[in-house]
């Protein structure tokens, strides 16, 4: 009764949180009885979901590719839709011999982790939020075992004279109208990371593409996230800056989500 009017699975995980009990254990015992700072607890929870927090800041952790990341306020949660970013990196990954990689936009460090993880190779990240990149080194560091190359600043400024062979991002490209249109849920989250500026909301991407020619070594390749209504737009970005071998990835739902493309000599 004390979980009523949520969801199914939330009510499950709150319970959980609450009680230290597994799923399993609560079915097991369904007659135990619940002191009341476990009443408590659970009730505190439950206010804070039904105010529109979401449920992985309530948890402070977030599953991405398998690994375990935690995650705040202070960055966006990681989803499902940018796993097509990391495939689409580690497909890249083929074309090079131990290819250097960068996260830029990294957040809480989710396609970083998840890269660096899958291809035991260092990824480098940047951020403009000082907070989210701490996260970010946070949960490099705790699944990959060693402190990353973790930069504090806009898009490339970090990374001044340097260059990539593979540079993936999930950078903010919301419209203003997009955003307004979002649950609660995402608008729990912040802000700098979902707007991406412009009508169109690609005035981020734009800049992304238009610099990372400088950034990129030669036959470098560049893959971005983006909304899908956008992918025709970018497209004709990516070939204005001179950029080849253009291609789109849909992800798991069948839409078309990560466009990336080849800095050829």
């Amino acid at each position: 009764m004390l979980l009523h009017s949520l969801d199914a699975l939330d009510a499950r995980i709150i319970l959980r949180m609450a009680t230290g009990m597994s799923d399993i254990e609560v079915l097991m015992n369904p007659e135990r009885e619940i002191d009341e700072g476990t009443v408590s607890m659970a009730l505190a929870l439950a206010d804070e979901r039904r105010s529109g927090i979401p449920m992985a800041y309530i948890m402070g952790e977030k599953e991405f590719y398998g690994l375990p990341l935690k995650v705040t306020e202070d960055t966006l949660i990681p989803r499902p839709d940018t796993e097509t970013l990391v495939d689409v990196a580690l497909r890249l990954s083929e074309l090079y011999q131990r290819p250097r990689i960068l996260d830029l936009c990294t957040g809480s460090g989710a396609v970083a982790v998840a890269i660096a993880h899958t291809l035991s190779l260092p990824v480098c990240l940047s951020d403009v939020s000082e907070k989210a990149l701490s996260i970010a080194a946070e949960n490099y560091e705790r699944n990959i075992g060693r402190k990353p190359d973790a930069r504090l600043g806009s898009l490339f400024e970090p990374w001044s004279g340097e260059h990539f062979d593979i540079i993936a991002t999930n950078p903010p490209y919301l419209t203003e109208l997009w955003y307004e249109e979002t649950e609660l849920d995402v608008k729990a989250e912040p802000s700098l990371a979902l707007i991406g500026g412009g009508a169109d909301g690609l005035d981020l991407i734009r800049r992304i593409i238009h610099e990372a020619p400088d950034y990129l070594a030669e036959d470098g390749s560049l893959a971005i996230e983006c909304d899908f209504r956008q992918i025709e737009s970018c497209a004709r970005i990516f070939r204005s800056e001179g950029f080849s071998s253009i291609s789109v990835e849909k992800d798991a739902a069948g839409k078309e989500r990560v466009i990336y493309g080849r800095r050829l000599s």
